[in-house]
């Protein structure tokens, strides 16, 4: 009956919005079946009085493909147009808003020039030559022999058949246990690298400012690899600095810095030519500030 839905436009440029659940609701709420008739007979002469005859009857509605559909019950003359592919195309009557917003189908008729374009021909939809699918094609797709009985593809059916409600319920539980699975991965994977890089801060086998580094190298399950061993076989990078389980003075913090304190200076110190290299200046400050420890 519509090829589309939505804000569609007719060939003549006229334009309507059409929502299937509103005309659906209609249809139901009217409890009438919908007549067929030849270009418009029931909407133009049954106004002046005239016959117009159906033939078919729109028993049913639904929404198939983006396009609202309807399920006919034909009459012999309507066969027989369509045999005869004197009619090929549909036209709804229908009414409509004044901004165009349709909001019920008096009736649907049988023309040979459409308002609306994008619609498959009836004669071709309704062919002679259509061909069904034989029992062997089922019986193959059921993996049952050509020779399959009736009773048997149904037996089939029967077996492997699973309520949709039971299908969707199992689909929705199966996408909560995988997310729930996803989240205790990512959790352990961290708690594994939290306590590789840890190891390896304590064990002064690589710098705090490169913890961030390591961290990312242990994205994937061969980056851990790697990165552990690559750990295992590091020698110490620093020197005990004395600063573990060491309270701080009663001087406080300006006295006796922080690790990160204590790094930011022999960098700084590096820098300004007072010492060769990192270390060197680590060692300095340790002499400094924990001689006494």
């Amino acid at each position: 009956m519509f090829p589309s839905l939505g804000d569609i436009e007719t060939r003549d440029r006229r334009k309507f919005s059409i929502d299937a659940s509103v005309l659906m609701a209609r249809f139901e709420k009217d409890g009438v079946v919908l007549p067929i008739d030849v270009n418009h007979a029931t909407a133009i002469a049954a106004r002046d009085g005239k016959a117009a005859p159906a033939v078919g009857w729109i028993t049913q509605m639904r929404v198939e493909g983006g396009a609202l559909q309807g399920k006919v019950d034909w009459l012999d003359e309507g066969k027989a147009l369509l045999s005869a592919k004197s009619y090929r195309f549909v036209s709804p009557d229908f009414f409509h808003t004044a901004d165009g917003a349709a909001t019920w189908i008096r009736s649907v008729a049988l023309v040979t020039a459409p308002a609306l374009g994008n619609q498959p021909a009836l004669a071709s939809a309704h062919s002679q030559d259509r061909q069904e699918p034989s029992m062997k094609d089922i019986a193959a797709a059921l993996g049952l022999s050509a020779d399959a009985s009736e009773a048997s593809c149904l037996a089939a059916l029967r077996d492997g058949y699973v309520p949709k409600k039971v299908h969707d319920e199992t689909v929705s539980q199966l996408s909560i246990a995988t997310t729930r699975l996803a989240t205790i991965e990512t959790e352990a994977r961290k708690a594994k690298v939290d306590a590789l890089i840890e190891s390896a801060l304590r064990d002064k086998k690589i710098l705090p400012a490169e913890k961030d580094h390591y961290v990312s190298l242990c994205a994937s399950d061969a980056g851990f690899e790697s990165v552990s061993k690559l750990l295992a076989a590091k020698v110490v990078t620093l020197p005990a600095s004395g600063l573990d389980r060491k309270a701080p003075p009663e001087g406080g913090a300006d006295e006796r810095p922080t690790p990160a304190q204590l790094s930011a200076k022999a960098t700084k110190m590096v820098k300004d030519g007072e010492a060769p290299d990192f270390l060197t200046a680590v060692g300095i400050l340790q002499d400094k500030h924990f001689a006494d420890a």
